[in-house]
This record gives structure tokens, C-alpha cells and sequence, in this order.
């Protein structure tokens, strides 16, 4: 039976705070799918542990969390998908505002939200001045594209509710890129919506890891972020041909982002 929404959990070795995260959907109609990535731990336990009956574990190979998501993707029953990351949560009102939006407007692609950055309490930069801003297709190149190459407003996968037809618009290709894979299904989606809602609104809790791919400070892991960042990064001049945009300023932006990011591992490899 379809559901109106599905919330799909890449978890690898989550075990203590997976079930933090799967009760923060607070949703009796809501699918929850929760894709273990070859965990260690007793995160399958913990899982079935919950007593939640739109609950469903899938087990994966260790292959990161692009493709647990993909997996996730293939399998969910939902009219909608949204992305929640195993140590993060949803605020109080997050699946009741969604729901309020989509059965309001159910010709909506995409609808983007904020998220709070935790213990330090940053808010994610607002997209546009109005609370509610409905974007059509004819107007991303003005104004949604070019938050992609100028800001990382669009890089988080987690504050999207997309339509799950949207996926069926374009092939998820396989990657086992570890840093910046949110960015990369992201030009794909927004490259395949006719609409966007963007809404003033807090709905994501990103609790901030010092032990995450992208804070460890290892050597070996520095040099998968750079070779990441370089492929993940190079994709935006491909873009600019998708979305009609290539000229000398975009391009000079992109090649001052690519030369930013890379510049700034480089220096951790330095340390």
C-alpha cells in the first residue's frame, strides 16, 4: 500500500542514537526505511527492538551512504521520499508541516527546508526573504542554480522532500564517493524537477560529529576528501552545459570554488 511519505536512515554503526532518530518521525502513516550499511555494531538490533510497524530494516554490504540511499530509494512505497541521517532528527512539527504543504499542493516536486546545527546552534541561511517561495522551471537558471555554485545552500540531501517519480527522471549512478555525495544526487534532482518550494521553516536537527568523514583528520582519509572533492566539484562545469548557463563569469566561479576546496585539505595534508 502506498504511503504518502517515506523517510529513508543510511545507518552504519549507529547503535546509539538510531533510535533517537527513527522516534523523532512522530508519523503513524509514515514509512520509515532504515538501510544498515555492513554495521559492526547492534544497530539491526536496536532496530528491531522499536516498536514501530511502518518500521523496515534492509541490510546492505558496506558500500557508504550514496548507495544506501539508493537502496532505500528502490524499495520505498512512499508518494514522497525524505532523507534523515542515522545521528540526526526531525523537530517536533517536521512530518505534519510536510504533509500540511503536500496535500495543500500536490503538483510539488520538491519542497527544501532549513536545519539547526547542533550543540552550537547555527541556522542554515535562509534561501529567499519570503517564508513560502514557489519556484518553476523557467526560473532556476535566475534563481536556484546559482545557489549551487555560490554558496553550499543546496548541497544537504537531508532537507529535501522530493516526489518519488523525480527519480524516475534520471539513473542513479553507482558512487562510492564518501564526501560531497549529497551534492551530486542533488544536481540531478534539481536538475530534474519543474518546481521547488522553498520554506523559511527549521525542520532538521544536524547534530555536528568531530568523528565524521569530513572532520577526521587522518591522512589516508584526507587524501579520499580531496579526490572527492576534485571529482564532486569538476561535475558543476558539466552542469552549467545541462542548465544552459556556460559563460566566463560561471566558469571563473567554478574554477575559484574548485581551487577553494581543494586548497583548504591540502593544508590539512601540510599539518
Amino acid at each position: 500500500m502506498e504511503k504518502l511519505i517515506s523517510v529513508i536512515i543510511p545507518a552504519y554503526n549507529a547503535e546509539n542514537t538510531i533510535e533517537k532518530c527513527i522516534n523523532s518521525i512522530k508519523a503513524d502513516d509514515v514509512e520509515i526505511i532504515v538501510v544498515i550499511d555492513g554495521a559492526t555494531d547492534k544497530t539491526e538490533e536496536v532496530c528491531k527492538m522499536i516498536n514501530n510497524k511502518n518500521l523496515k530494516i534492509i541490510k546492505q554490504e558496506n558500500k557508504g551512504a550514496y548507495e544506501a540511499r539508493k537502496n532505500g530509494i528502490q524499495n520505498a512505497k512512499g508518494k514522497y521520499i525524505m532523507f534523515l541521517d542515522s545521528d540526526d532528527t526531525y523537530t517536533e512539527n517536521t512530518i505534519v508541516r510536510i504533509k500540511e504543504i503536500i496535500l495543500k499542493n500536490p503538483k510539488l516536486d520538491l519542497i527544501r527546508f532549513r536545519y539547526k546545527k547542533h550543540p552550537d546552534g547555527y541556522e542554515q541561511f535562509k534561501y529567499f526573504e519570503e517564508n513560502e517561495k514557489l519556484v518553476l522551471k523557467k526560473d532556476f537558471q535566475q534563481e536556484v542554480y546559482p545557489m549551487f555554485l555560490n554558496s553550499y545552500m543546496l548541497n544537504a540531501l537531508w532537507t529535501n522532500c522530493i516526489k518519488k517519480e523525480v527519480f524516475n527522471r534520471f539513473s542513479i549512478s553507482h558512487s562510492n564517493i564518501k564526501y560531497g555525495e549529497d551534492l551530486i544526487l542533488n544536481l540531478e534532482i534539481f536538475s530534474n524537477i519543474d518546481n521547488a518550494l522553498f520554506l523559511e521553516d527549521v525542520l532538521y536537527n544536524y547534530n555536528y560529529r568531530s568523528d565524521s568523514i569530513t572532520n577526521t583528520p587522518e591522512k589516508n582519509k584526507i587524501y579520499g576528501k580531496l579526490e572527492d572533492t576534485i571529482n564532486v566539484y569538476s561535475k558543476l562545469y558539466t552542469y552549467l552545459v545541462k542548465w544552459n548557463m556556460t559563460n566566463e563569469s560561471n566558469l571563473k566561479i567554478i574554477d575559484e570554488r574548485l581551487l577553494k576546496e581543494t586548497k583548504v585539505i591540502i593544508e590539512l595534508l601540510k599539518q
